[in-house]
């Protein structure tokens, strides 16, 4: 029995969720209008009155009367919360203050002009943000709202009325609506209004008259306003009645559905079907309806053929698979809410129709209470010869016909056998036996061809008299029929549950492929490993081969495997169909009506925002696809397709981030470097300039006292210009190390003599343990590194203050340490000291914070790790360890030192 009321699940959970969803947050109600001026704030008005008086608390949040008399008048009596002042370009404007709104928690709060855009400075850019955040705190809301602002319609009214609309409201925002009041007049009416100064007021209504306020343009807007009104009351409708068992559709709009089937007059029905639906200005769709029948090659081929043909007039294709036509026509029809169906004209097969309960018109006719049945006889002779239709259709290879034959032929010599024994009619019950058991195993054809062979062998070998099909007695005729009628009724029920099965069976499999696509995807890395995934998956289920080829951030398309196999998409014929389908968004290729040269099917990624690549199949010898796997091509290619706009989003993110972050650091360098440069430069340039005055030109003490300044600024300077160039360097990873055995001793001297004018002004004392060994190093750099840290002492300690070095050897490693006797670190900024352009707070000027960094970069590409601390003593430590390497061996006649 077919259910055509059952609810579908999946509409009723929707259902249910928004049902949840608005039962959790404020209800919103919109008073909708096809422009200002209509009443929309006075219809709001009057009903807040009504809502007053009845008990409700409520608030005004914000009303822009206009100056209207009327409006404002209704306005009396109704709790206000004052709006919030917000500083704009010494300009004062005034807003609705959220904040005092979700402070006094009403329970209805007025919001008028849901559209505007609030002044800069405000929480939120758009005044219907502030609408969600009140809904979501529990708060109901009346609002106002003009049809210009509604973004699915912004480009209707943009080319009615020549002007760009620029405050928008998405749509999700009246989803959400509880109520939309339709607010409504004549355009007649409303021009009238705006001569007696109701809608603007001065200059504004003159100018208003001339562009916006006429009356084609006003009609036009009005019917968008009634139509979008239509629709939601229309989508309300379809919710209510998804989440209840209803008795029926109520017809609010029109809604066609057409059966398609392989027949070639399939196409006539759905070319009907979309002239149908233009004339009623009504949404229809095909269902095709797999019932497991195996289709030969013609058949499929016109199946895809008609099944194209209805995308292309822009209908929805819905394939189903079901052993019963009928109830899977009658359940989508209620879930789609369709209520006029097309069909062919049945051929009537009167023996099938007596065993499956009618014929598919009259079951429709029977339980079709929800829609209207409109059958269209062929308009066209196909011009092939009309095949004889068979009383029925046996599905089996003569393999089984012949598999059965010698079936009955063992029953009967088991019969003859057991005969003396149990009598001729107990060895019916031999032959029904054995009928029943092979028809688990095989069709109705088969199974009904050994019953007839089982009734006639038993009657002419076992039924007296013998060798004759003349029944002595009625009770063996009555037994013979009922081996047949029993054989016919178990091959037709096993017949069917095995169909089922297969359906069953085919759908598993693919949901099982879809869900191996979607789990590979999420557990992909990055968009090659989802790419190689969905490649391979695929393959297992549909024989060929597959190319997948994404959108790069730069927006051109790149191949995403490296496989060889897979280069055939990178030929020039190949990609060239590959890129039309990918800048089209329309399927081409292979078994398509668009370049169908091509040896390989392109679909297009089409995600939610964008179209993202192209999915390519390239068959092994096959002349169609089946419905099956054209659906779970198109399934894929959906799940590939948000996948990879979600990836691109990512890149695009991470670029962005790079960019902020690159146009930071780049404006902390210049910052830092622009100081660091300055204040040496400057000090050269005085004292370069001082050493032209006559006076210090003959006083030698001055000017050996502003040569040294020069030449410490220089340094200075030099360090600047090295360090930044070694952080480049050490960045970029081209630093290439010169290493060699030296000795740490010199080393160390080598640093100190460098740089004696810096640490000029404190005790520098080395403590080196004996026998130390040679170092494997890049000289120069790590004198550099060796330096920043001694220059750092000097810098951040204060004069006559004690600077150790010490080296020794700890557990296969060098210890080189650089203490001093100042301050010491601040525990919190120990962690950071060795950041780029990192500088402790509070410290003394001068320094760009990067010679620290330098150093840590230094020292790690030698293969050791420098570390910061305090002494117990006082002060800070600086610690570098390097691994103890294998030491050289030394030329004849030289000692270690």
């Amino acid at each position: 029995m077919v259910d055509a009321f059952r609810p579908d699940p999946d509409a009723l959970l929707a259902a249910i969720k928004k049902r949840d969803s608005h039962a959790r947050g404020g209800k919103l109600r919109v008073f909708f209008g096809m422009s200002a001026g209509v009443g929309k704030t006075f219809a709001m008005l009057r009903v807040a009155q009504d809502r007053l008086r009845e008990g409700v608390d409520l608030v005004v949040g914000t009303v822009d009367t206009h100056g209207r008399a009327e409006t404002e008048a209704l306005l009396q009596g109704l709790p206000i919360i004052p709006r919030k002042s917000v500083t704009y370009r010494d300009v004062v404007l005034s807003e609705m203050d959220l904040d005092a709104i979700l402070t006094r928690r009403p329970q209805l709060v007025l919001v008028d002009e849901l559209a505007h855009t609030n002044a800069p400075g405000s929480r939120h850019a758009k005044r219907w943000q502030d609408v969600v955040e009140l809904l979501d705190s529990g708060i109901d809301v009346y609002t106002t709202l003009n049809v210009q602002h509604v973004e699915s319609r912004k480009e209707y009214v943009e080319q009615i009325t020549g002007i760009t609309v620029r405050e928008m409201v998405p749509d999700t925002i009246l989803q959400r609506a509880a109520q939309i009041t339709l607010v409504d007049l004549t355009p007649t009416e409303l021009l009238q209004r705006l001569k007696d100064g109701k809608v603007y007021l001065g200059d504004k209504a003159e100018a208003a008259s001339k562009n916006f306020f006429q009356e084609d343009r006003l009609t036009a807007l009005r019917e968008i306003a009634l139509r979008f009104t239509a629709e939601a009351v229309d989508n309300q409708l379809h919710g209510l009645t998804a989440a209840q068992q209803s008795t029926g559709i109520w017809k609010a709009s029109e809604r066609l559905m057409v059966a398609v089937s392989h027949s070639p007059h399939s196409e006539d029905l759905v070319r009907a079907t979309r002239r149908l639906a233009f004339s009623l200005d009504a949404p229809w769709l095909a269902v095709h309806v797999d019932t497991g029948a195996n289709l030969g090659d013609s058949d499929r081929e016109q199946l895809a053929r008609n099944l194209n043909l209805v995308r292309e007039l822009g209908g929805e294709v819905v394939s189903l698979t079901d052993v019963d036509i009928v109830e899977a026509l009658i359940q989508t029809a209620r879930q789609r809410s369709v209520t006029q169906l097309v069909i062919g004209h049945p051929a009537k097969r009167r023996l099938r129709d007596l065993f499956g309960g009618g014929s598919l018109l009259d079951r429709l006719a029977v339980h079709a209470t929800t829609f209207d049945i409109h059958i269209l006889k062929p308009m066209r002779d196909t011009g092939a010869a009309p095949q004889k239709k068979s009383l029925l259709h046996f599905e089996a290879s003569p393999v089984r016909y012949w598999f059965m034959l010698w079936v009955i032929i063992a029953a009967a010599g088991l019969s003859a056998l057991l005969l003396p024994v149990i009598g001729y009619r107990a060895v019916g019950f031999i032959f029904l036996l054995g009928v029943l058991v092979v028809s688990l195993f095989v069709s109705v054809g088969p199974t009904i061809f050994a019953a007839i062979l089982a009734a006639l062998t038993w009657d002419y070998f076992f039924i007296p008299p013998q060798r004759t099909f003349h029944f002595s007695e009625p009770e063996d005729m009555a037994m013979c029929l009922a081996l047949l009628v029993g054989a016919a009724v178990t091959g037709t029920l096993t017949s069917r549950i095995r169909k089922r099965e297969r359906l069953l069976r085919s759908r598993e499999q693919r949901t099982n492929a879809l869900y191996q696509i979607a789990s590979a995807i999420s557990a992909a890395s990055d968009r090659r490993q989802f790419a190689s995934a969905v490649s391979d998956n695929l393959a297992l289920q549909v024989p060929g081969e597959f190319a997948i080829a994404l959108k790069n951030v730069a927006g051109t398309l790149e191949q995403m495997s490296s496989d060889l196999r897979d280069s055939w998409i990178t030929g020039e014929k190949e990609w060239t169909v590959a890129m039309w389908a990918f800048e089209h968004g329309k399927v081409a290729g292979w078994s398509t009506d668009t370049l169908a040269s091509a040896t390989a099917r392109y679909i297009p990624l089409i995600g939610p925002g964008e179209i993202t690549g192209v999915l390519a199949y390239r068959p092994h010898g096959k002349s169609y696809l089946t419905q099956d796997e054209e659906n779970l091509l198109t399934a894929a290619s959906h799940l590939l397709a948000v996948a990879a706009e979600r990836e691109l989003l990512q890149e695009r993110s991470r670029q962005m981030h790079q960019i902020a972050e690159s146009e930071r650091l780049y404006q902390t360098i210049l910052n830092t470097v622009s100081h660091e440069l300055r204040t040496p430069l400057t000090a050269i340039i005085g004292n370069a300039s001082a050493l032209s005055n006559d006076q210090i030109a003959t006083d030698m003490t001055r000017r050996q006292q502003l040569s040294t300044e020069i030449i410490a600024n220089a340094e200075r300077l030099n360090r600047v210009v090295s360090n930044l160039l070694d952080m480049s360097r050490l960045n970029s990873g081209k630093l290439v190390l010169k290493r060699d055995w030296h000795d740490l001793s010199d080393l160390i001297s080598v640093t100190l003599d460098a740089h004696k004018v810096a640490l000029a002004d404190h005790l520098v004392s080395v403590q080196l343990e004996e026998t130390l060994p040679l170092v494997r190093v890049d000289f120069q750099l790590f004198q550099q590194a060796l330096a920043n840290l001694l220059l750092n002492a000097g810098i951040y300690t204060p004069p006559r203050s004690r600077i150790e070095i010490s080296a020794r050897v700890i557990a296969r490693e060098i210890e080189l340490t650089v203490s001093d006797s100042g301050p010491g670190l601040p525990q919190e900024a120990i962690p950071h000291l060795f950041e780029m352009f990192y500088r402790v707070p509070g410290s003394r000027t001068g320094g760009a914070g990067i010679g620290l960094a330098i150093t840590r970069g230094i020292v790690e590409v030698h293969g050791g790790t420098v570390s910061a601390g305090n002494r117990d003593s006082g002060g800070a430590c600086f610690t570098i360890k390097l691994p103890l390497e294998m030491q050289p061996q030394l030329p004849y006649g030289r000692s270690e030192p």
